[in-house]
This record gives C-alpha cells, sequence and structure tokens, in this order.
C-alpha cells in the first residue's frame, strides 16, 4: 500500500510545555513536527476522522452496537505515524542488507516467508501471536485486531522497523492545528535494540518488556544476547519446575523446534550458555535436556509439550538433536560427576550412552553426518570413557 501522505494546515511549533511534559513522562515519547520536518505528513482532516471511527472499536470495556472493524488501512495510517515518531526518537533506519540480515537472525525468516505463523506482504510481514481457531484464514481476517486479542506483531519492510496494532489515540494527541507524535517507549525500545543494537534500549527491556524478549527467544529463535537468554531460561525454568507440575524437560521446546519453512532449528546460542553455565552444583539445564531426549523416543503421554517430540521429528532430526545435546551433556558429566553432590548429578551414566544402547541406529546417523561438525562429540564417542561406558 502507498505511504498515506499527510498535509498539515499550520506550522507546527515545538512548546515548552510539550517538552516538560515528555521529560516526565517515562512511559511515552512525545515528538512535535510540522511540514518541513516530517517525512510524511499527517493528514489532520483524516486523523480526526479515524479517531472518531474507531470509538468504535470492541474491547473489553467497549461494546458498540456496531463495531468497528479494524482494516490494513488503519494499521497504515498509524504505521506511517509510528515511522516518523521513531525518526524523531533518533532510530536509524537500517540499509536494505542490514535488515535482511537482522530478519534472519532474530526471526529465522527471510522477506518473502509465508508459512502457517507468518504471511508477507510487499509492505510488511505479518507475525501472528494466538493460533486462534487453528486456521490461518481465521488469522488472516483478524490480523490487524488489536495485540490484546491476536498478540500479531508486524515487520514494516519498506521503513525497515516493528510494531504491532494500535488505536490512533494511543499515538497522536491534537491540540487545534498541531499534532504531538506519541509512542509507547516499548515501540522505541524494541527497534533501537533490534536494528540499532542499543545497549541502552536493551537495559530497558531487560526491566521493562520482559515478555517481549521471552518471546523473542521461545517464538522466534533469538539466541544471540546473553542476557537474554539468560533472562529467558531463568524464567521458563522457574515456570515449569514448580512443584505443582514439574515438568523442567518442557524448557528444551525452545531448543529445537521446526522453522518457518518446517526445518530442524537449533539454538545453539541457548545450548552454549547452557554449557558455560553448569557447574559441579548446578545440572539444572543438562538435566532437563538430558530428560527431553527420552520423549524423542517415547509418547508424551502426561501431555507436556505443544509438539509430542517423538511425532514432530524425523529420525534423522532426532539424530542431531540428540548430538548437540550430547555435546553439551558428556563433557559436562565427566568432568563434574566425579565431584557430584546428592543434589546434583544423580543420573548414573550419560543420555548419549542410554540412547545409543536403545537405538544404535542414533549413534550410526551422527557417525555418518561425520559428528555434525562438533569436534568435541567426535572425541566423547571416539574417547575411552564412552567406549568403557558400553
Amino acid at each position: 500500500m502507498k505511504s498515506i501522505k499527510v498535509i498539515i494546515a499550520a506550522t507546527l511549533l515545538i512548546l515548552v510545555s510539550c517538552e516538560r511534559s515528555a521529560k516526565k513522562n517515562n512511559d511515552k515519547k512525545i515528538t512535535k513536527i510540522n511540514n518541513e520536518q516530517a517525512n510524511k505528513s499527517v493528514d489532520m482532516v483524516a486523523i480526526r476522522r479515524l479517531i472518531e471511527e474507531q470509538k468504535d472499536v470492541e474491547t473489553e470495556e467497549n461494546e458498540p452496537e456496531k463495531p468497528y472493524k479494524l482494516s490494513e488501512n488503519d494499521f497504515a495510517i498509524c504505521r506511517d505515524i509510528i515511522a516518523e515518531g521513531l525518526k524523531e526518537s533518533g532510530y536509524k533506519f537500517i540499509s536494505e542488507e542490514d535488515f535482511n540480515k537482522k530478519l534472519f537472525i532474530i526471526f529465522k525468516i527471510t522477506p518473502y516467508a509465508n508459512c502457517d505463523m507468518v504471511s508477507s506482504k510487499s509492505s510488511h510481514i505479518t507475525l501472528f501471536g494466538k493460533a486462534m481457531d487453528g486456521s490461518k484464514n481465521t488469522r488472516l481476517q483478524n490480523q490487524y485486531d488489536l495485540y490484546n486479542y491476536t498478540e500479531n506483531l508486524f515487520i514494516v519492510q519498506s521503513e525497515k522497523f516493528l510494531t504491532q496494532t494500535f488505536l490512533v489515540k494511543d499515538l497522536v494527541k491534537i491540540n487545534g492545528n498541531s499534532i504531538n507524535i506519541i509512542l509507547p517507549k516499548f515501540i522505541i525500545a524494541r527497534n533501537k535494540y533490534l536494528f540499532n543494537d542499543s545497549k541502552t534500549a536493551l537495559s530497558w527491556l531487560i526491566k521493562n518488556d520482559k515478555e517481549f524478549l521471552r518471546r523473542l527467544v521461545s517464538n522466534f529463535g533469538y539466541d544471540k544476547e546473553e542476557m537474554v537468554n539468560q533472562l529467558v531460561l531463568e524464567d521458563v525454568y522457574e515456570e515449569y519446575s514448580n512443584p505443582n507440575h514439574n515438568m523442567t524437560e518442557k524448557i528444551v521446546e525452545i531448543f529445537f523446534k521446526k522453522n518457518c519453512e518446517g526445518k530442524l532449528q537449533i539454538q545453539e546460542g541457548l545450548l552454549n550458555f547452557v554449557s558455560r553455565h553448569t557447574s559441579k552444583d548446578d545440572d539444572r539445564y543438562i538435566y532437563s535436556l538430558g530428560n527431553y531426549l527420552d520423549y524423542l523416543f517415547k509418547d508424551d503421554k502426561d501431555l507436556i509439550f505443544n509438539e509430542p517430540p517423538m511425532k514432530n521429528f524425523s529420525i534423522e532430526e532426532k539424530a542431531k538433536i540428540v548430538a548437540f545435546v550430547a555435546n553439551v551433556e558428556s563433557q559436562a558429566f565427566y568432568r563434574f560427576k566425579p565431584l557430584n553432590r546428592s543434589s546434583t548429578w544423580r543420573n548414573a551414566t550419560t543420555s548419549l550412552y542410554y540412547i545409543s544402547a536403545s537405538h544404535p541406529e542414533i549413534l550410526e546417523i551422527i557417525k555418518k553426518n561425520d559428528y555434525y561438525h562438533l569436534s568435541d562429540l567426535k572425541d566423547v564417542i571416539e574417547g575411552l570413557q564412552f567406549k568403557n561406558e558400553h
């Protein structure tokens, strides 16, 4: 869709009162723009009309007789407002090449990705949040509904930023002939961190937007930031180690999943984090990884997983998962088991030993694939300790 151009009736002035308001408000970024400053203007008449129409958007607090359905047009207007607000906030719009690299590193997708939970258009990519009734058609029909209902995110390819659906009234404030763009702080922080590599923005997100960071790791497979990996792994582990439902192996769902193309995606950044943070007194993640491998070869009778590992992966994919877990687990086991305390390193031997004994074909696939170029794993399998186990 073509960008919506805005014509502002009068030159907008930046007022001292607005500057003071911006300093007092920690959750919003307030920007005042004028004709000369803006790449895209905001059509004051269109904005006023849309604000009025959107009063009939259905929410938990508002149930109008004739609800107003948010559309791509609503999204496009908000998109242009957000783009201008980001620019005025100091966000730097990166090159096409860098942006495409970021798409793959952060979201594991290409600019043309299209699968069950991703839909691409020339102007933007929709990252669907909730599965709704399981039908992609339903998700498409409701993709511009409010975030509270869909949890959809949008990657705007033309101007290279990430956003979600907003009501116009939540982005602008009109004072006579002037307009203030008021962006939520989280939109600025997300974009500055993801696309401008801002550590200041990351610090803000860690304190104020943990659920988004968790979604980056759990849903999209982002694993390049040590602090985010730690935050998410500790949070998810605590959730699943609750005494009422101790199923810590469920945490491993975020280590191994299928990407948009249906291929196995291994979160090596998370595995490396586990390797670095395992000790003689802490085998939490190693223990969870080992338990998970068991479910690659047996039914999920307790319905622990969203997608049963035994059914979700082919035998070749299972072998690769076993290899990457063993590469982390075996070295730690041989190093720390002799130093074990009663509360750690309770298993008698490695998960690789159990699996290679009951499923010798897995070991053969690993060897056939040259140990997936995991030199440490090759040393383990060819070493005396592993041979002595057998």
